[in-house]
Order: structure tokens, then sequence, then C-alpha cells
């Protein structure tokens, strides 16, 4: 199982890189950290196909490990996957601060979360939806599943961290 950096924006710099620039996201580190990589299941953002994610290069074997896992656990089935809500994709790259705060950045600020089946696991649900096979897949990739936070829950989110 992969070792990720604890969920401290010292240790996620140290080893993801700093993804700020003096407007936003530094464009070099976008271009040197941040690859793509396709499901191989449909996914669709608000409504529409999307062909591949942006994802830290240091997840993206993981993220691919995951998806494979999920993909055999739905026997390669769309129609699974439509069932348990996991073809909505919620993303993964988005350079902003963690909701409420005001002034750390987001794990989708380093590309190195994603968010699956929204809809059914909004921020903040105590109990969400997500399908037990799609968090061991993450959980055995290293990743750590919002649904278990301590406080204000995300089951829709997983993030390659460690705990602070």
């Amino acid at each position: 199982m992969p070792q990720w950096p604890k969920d401290t924006m010292r240790a996620k710099i140290a080893f993801y890189g700093d993804p700020r620039g003096p407007n936003g996201v530094d464009p070099r580190w976008f271009a040197a950290k941040v690859v793509r990589i396709s499901c191989p299941w449909k996914l669709h953002f608000a409504g529409k196909e999307v062909k591949s994610v942006p994802i830290h290069k240091e997840c993206a074997d993981a993220l691919k490990a995951a998806f494979k896992e999920i993909w055999e656990a739905c026997e390669k089935s769309q129609k699974k996957i439509e069932a348990h809500g996991l073809d909505d994709y919620g993303g993964t790259f988005a350079y902003r601060l963690i909701r409420g705060s005001a002034s750390n950045l987001s794990n989708h600020a380093f590309a190195i979360a994603i968010d699956l089946a929204p809809a059914q696991n909004p921020l903040g649900r105590t109990k969400g939806k997500m399908p037990q096979f799609a968090i061991d897949a993450f959980k055995r990739q290293g990743a750590r599943w919002g649904g278990d936070y301590r406080g204000r829950k995300d089951p829709m989110h997983f993030e390659f961290v460690s705990p602070a």
C-alpha cells in the first residue's frame, strides 16, 4: 500500500509540491505534476461525459488501481456502476480553499482528491450511500475516505493523504 503524506500543508507541499502561484494555481506546477487518466467506465460531470480526469502524477497509479477494482466489483457493467451512482463524477483538481476555511487549501487544489457519487453522498451527510466495495478499493490504495472524518463528514470524497 502506498504511503501518503500527513494532511498538513507542510507535509503535502514537501511530497506533492506547492500548487500556489501569484494569482491562483502555479501553471508550472500544474504542467509538471498533474496528469490525466481515463476511467474504465463512463463518468459524467453535470450530465456530460468525462473522457479523463486530472490527478497528481504521484496518485495516478493508486487511482487507476481503485478504478480497476471498482470496475471489476461491478463485473465491468456500466449499468451496475450507474446503479451505485459511481458514474457521477464530482471532480478531482480544483484550485480552491477547504469549504468554510479562510486560508487552508483543499486537497483538490493539490489534485490529490476525487469526489464520486456526490448527489447520493453530499458534504455534511452523516451516512452516505457510497458502496462498501468502492470505499475498500480506495482504502486498499491508502486513501482516506471523507465518510470517516471525525467532524463534518464528506462521503463522496477520497484523498491521498494520511491523517494529520
